[in-house]
């Protein structure tokens, strides 16, 4: 079942696990963000495959990239941590909030629940702990980005309330030939 670690999050839910045992959910310190690191890296090692235009970097090129991100995140960062019964972390939502001169955002960065512990309801209590911090923080517009083919991120975002948006959304890479325009 889940539970909190801290009174920081006195409603947060308490949902059968499906025979993981306890899992812990809690709000991490800036400091700790190094304990989803590991997690963050298997993140971007997977999702690379789908993207076969940007370049195709190892591991070991991942994570001397990650050592540096959560320096240069502006914004302010919280980090929502999944622990199970040993206190291994083993999922965890990304949040940044910043206020572009028209009223407080939010952006769910990133979502990663290890492939292991997926299927039992630790994806929608991330979730649910963004959008509630959404609603606490009276954040006028939030977001989330995810590719269309995702159908278990699509669904997981669909039932916490967020909406395909009927923008187009175009994007800027600094690649050589915008670097030399």
């Amino acid at each position: 079942m889940f539970s909190r670690i801290a009174d920081q999050f006195p409603r947060a839910p308490t949902l059968p696990s499906s025979g993981m045992g306890t899992l812990v959910v809690e709000r991490l310190a800036e400091g700790d963000f190094s304990l989803i690191r590991p997690l963050l890296v298997d993140l971007h090692v997977a999702e690379q495959e789908h993207y076969e235009d940007h370049p195709q970097l190892s591991r070991g090129e991942i994570e001397g990239h990650l050592s540096s991100v959560p320096s240069t995140f502006s914004g302010e960062n919280v980090v929502f941590a999944v622990r199970d019964d040993s206190g291994q972390v083993i999922g965890f939502c990304w949040v940044v909030l910043f206020d572009p001169g028209t009223g407080l955002e939010g952006e769910v960065a990133e979502v990663y629940v290890a492939p292991e512990h997926r299927g039992h309801g630790v994806g929608e209590v991330l979730i649910d702990q963004a959008t509630r911090l959404f609603r606490e923080r009276g954040v006028t517009l939030g977001y989330v980005w995810t590719r269309p083919d995702n159908e278990a991120a699509v669904h997981l975002y669909e039932s916490a309330g967020f909406e395909r948006s009927r923008q187009l959304v175009l994007t800027w890479y600094p690649t050589e030939a915008n670097l030399t325009s």
